[in-house]
């Protein structure tokens, strides 16, 4: 037997996975214009090594907009 809402279930998995890959790929390709631009300008370098240098629970803290 099987699940009458299987069809609907992949569906949306589907969607999500797409969704999210596509927020990964934004993501990366933010994350690569601020690398070229930290080659140019000194101040994307030191706030790139300030974002990498930053556990991740005091990154969400400190650039909250609360």
């Amino acid at each position: 037997m099987t699940n009458t809402y299987s069809c609907e279930l992949t569906k949306k998995l589907t969607l999500t996975f797409i969704l999210e890959n596509i927020e990964y790929r934004k993501k990366c390709l933010f994350l690569q214009e601020i690398i070229s631009m930290s080659k140019e300008n000194e101040i994307w370098r030191h706030a790139l090594a300030a974002f990498f240098d930053t556990p991740a629970s005091s990154f969400s803290q400190a650039f909250s907009k609360n």
